[in-house]
């Protein structure tokens, strides 16, 4: 059985200011990252200068350049072992600070009372004790702030996931219905209708659900995966649209491992077959295009439908969700590095490019 003195257990959490912390590698690494402050090396020798000269005012003339000097030495290891503690103040290097720290003290104390019966003994020993009194004091208070610090920190990084990751599931909460809704319609309009293209076209969307669903509940999916949903959303398009639809595909095999937002492919996906394939009589043609590039990643989608007016008309309520939706999401994993455009083609119809640059 282990007894403890209730007044050593206060002591030390006296001596430890409280909770110090721990952190993880990873939480310094993520938070911890700050330099170290130029302002306190002018701080400490502005106090050692003071301090100075208070020693050759007070001691004898022979001591004093060894306290001066002592002094120094002093200054500098408790100025590299603050840089330490600034980089990793977690609990273990405090402990063996303020061991350390009382080693110091305690020695400096007894090496002063051998002065005791010279001229100015006590006032020598007064000043070791109020340098270091100042210089222990200053540690404390610099490791409460670090901790504080890096606490607040991880606290503000938290939020800050939590909100990004908010965020992400509202925007995918959108777009999802953006691209289901209107093979649903079509579906409920040839049910009514006992069209015979609504057996085959239940069938293609439940496979696309079953297979596809799943995936879009994840932050990111490379491009080989959104690849597979975009194949089984073309069979939901064929069995709608039949003959008319011509897909074309070449994506480079390099660029399947590549991550994007879940969604994005598909989205410009369906943004042609909607606004360029449907429109267009007789036979249209979707092409997908995936390239990884010296510079980068290169995803086009092109089709050769009526392509973009000169003037476009004032946006009805809910279009262009899924092409601001994709650029938000985009925006918030890739930064200024990923850009995507919608243009006519060269050839005619609309030309919608996705470009990530390299890091």
């Amino acid at each position: 059985m282990r007894f403890e003195f209730p007044l050593w257990g206060a002591f030390k959490r006296f001596c430890l200011m409280g909770d110090l912390k721990a952190f993880t590698p990873e939480q310094l690494a993520r938070a911890g990252g700050d330099p170290w402050p130029r302002q306190l090396d002018r701080y400490v020798l502005i106090q050692y200068f003071a301090i100075s000269v208070a020693l050759f005012v007070l001691m004898p003339r022979l001591l004093a350049p060894l306290l001066i000097l002592g002094g120094l030495v002093l200054m500098l290891g408790i100025l590299a072992q603050s840089r330490r503690l600034w980089r990793d103040p977690s609990s273990k290097r405090v402990n063996a600070a303020i061991r350390l720290a009382g080693l110091i003290y305690t020695g400096g104390v007894f090496a002063s009372a051998g002065l005791l019966d010279k001229p100015h003994a006590i006032p020598s020993i007064v000043v070791l004790a109020v340098l270091l009194f100042f210089c222990t004091s200053a540690w404390w208070g610099l490791l409460v702030f670090r901790q504080h610090q890096i606490k607040a920190r991880l606290r503000e990084l938290d939020e800050r996931d939590q909100q990004a990751a908010l965020q992400a599931q509202l925007l995918q909460a959108q777009i999802q219905p953006h691209f289901l809704f209107n093979s649903l319609a079509s579906l409920g309009h040839w049910v009514r209708s006992q069209d015979p293209r609504a057996a085959p076209m239940l069938e293609a969307l439940t496979a696309y659900l079953r297979a596809t669903l799943p995936l879009f509940n994840r932050e990111q999916l490379s491009v080989g995966e959104e690849l597979a949903a975009v194949r089984e959303y073309l069979a939901v398009m064929q069995a709608r649209l039949g003959e008319r639809l011509r897909v074309e595909i070449d994506v480079d095999p390099a660029l399947h491992q590549q991550l994007l937002p879940p969604a994005i492919l598909l989205t410009l996906v369906e943004n042609a077959i909607e606004h360029g394939v449907v429109p267009k009589l007789g036979e249209a043609t979707l092409r997908i295009e995936g390239r990884q590039l010296k510079s980068g990643v290169l995803i086009s989608v092109a089709d050769d439908g009526p392509g973009l007016p000169e003037q476009p008309a004032p946006q009805a309520p809910g279009r262009g969700v899924g092409l601001s939706n994709s650029r938000l999401r985009l925006a918030q994993r890739f930064g200024e590095r990923a850009r995507l455009s919608l243009d006519n083609g060269p050839l005619g119809g609309c030309l919608a490019q996705l470009r990530v640059e390299a890091a």
